[in-house]
């Protein structure tokens, strides 16, 4: 099984971002891309995951959110892949929770742009806060890929900010690089990192699954979600590594040993499950 190495690591902690080539093998790949299809095939023709999907700056579906409540065989298994597993345990922590999942599409021709920003702008510690990019396309400038400044994860928000405002009139920012993605990579970005990209008007489709993770520990200290979404979140990953298991692929070699985090719930089957499992903040709390 492919893992993240330590100089990866390493790259990620200096640069906000790190692409980590080769992790998924050909038959995952085939399947991702044959169940992502049929999902935006759904959206465009108005069906029941269009109403999940969120429209970019050109009115241009783009963002299929709550991706495992949107019916496919193919996003709890993704989850549930050892290198996700490891890579969380070895930068964020035995009690990691993977928080939010969604499907991120440029259409061809006229694939929507996603401005400069971040993605949280809450972090004030060291914490490794990040989303997990899995590529089913290959990513290339001319296909509209995701460009990041290196380094910006580390700036205050009022550099970002100044950036970010700069980049409304002039996508092309000192120091961005493009993050051009081979099929089967994935790229870690940094939530402060900045990162966009533009209209894809080429005549390729690009797809990218995020998988946004949080340390349970780290929410008890910035207070992001309320403790029943965290317990949710804790039983859905243990029903997304039981759907690999029990439906793995043929290059399968190897499972990910998983303990469930001290305090949190543990799942077994035939529980029920929330696969929508909604991230409720703490300001949603009643007197």
């Amino acid at each position: 099984m492919r893992k993240i190495t330590e100089e990866e690591i390493a790259f990620f902690d200096e640069n906000g971002y790190v692409i980590c080539r080769n992790v998924l093998h050909a038959d995952e790949l085939e399947h991702f891309r044959a169940e992502s299809a049929r999902l935006i095939e759904e959206i465009l023709a108005g069906g029941p995951a269009d109403k999940m999907c969120n429209r970019g700056p050109e009115g241009v579906p783009y963002y299929l959110t709550h991706l495992h409540a949107n019916p496919n065989t193919f996003s709890l298994r993704l989850l549930a892949h050892p290198f996700v597993g490891d890579l969380l345990t070895r930068m964020v922590g035995a009690d990691f929770i993977p928080l939010y999942e969604s499907l991120v599409f440029k259409l061809p021709g006229h694939g929507s742009s996603v401005p400069w920003h971040r993605d949280d702008r809450s972090i004030t510690g060291s914490e490794r806060v990040f989303n997990i990019d899995i590529y089913p396309d290959r990513s290339t400038v001319e296909n509209s890929c995701v460009w990041v400044v290196p380094g910006s994860h580390l700036w205050e928000q009022e550099r970002a900010e100044e950036m970010i405002a700069r980049g409304q009139e002039d996508f092309d920012l000192p120091g961005a690089v493009p993050a051009e993605m081979e099929p089967g990579d994935v790229l870690l970005h940094h939530v402060k990192v900045l990162h966009g990209s533009t209209v894809n008007t080429s005549h390729e489709l690009r797809r990218v699954v995020y998988f946004d993770n949080r340390a349970a520990s780290w929410n008890d200290k910035y207070g992001w979600f309320r403790r029943d979404v965290l317990e949710k979140r804790c039983r859905l990953y243990q029903y997304a590594l039981h759907e690999r298991k029990t439906n793995p692929y043929p290059s399968d070699d190897e499972t990910l040993t998983y303990r469930v985090p001290e305090g949190l719930p543990a799942w077994n089957p035939g529980d029920p499950i929330d696969l929508y499992a909604q991230r409720v903040g703490m300001d949603a709390l009643t007197p």
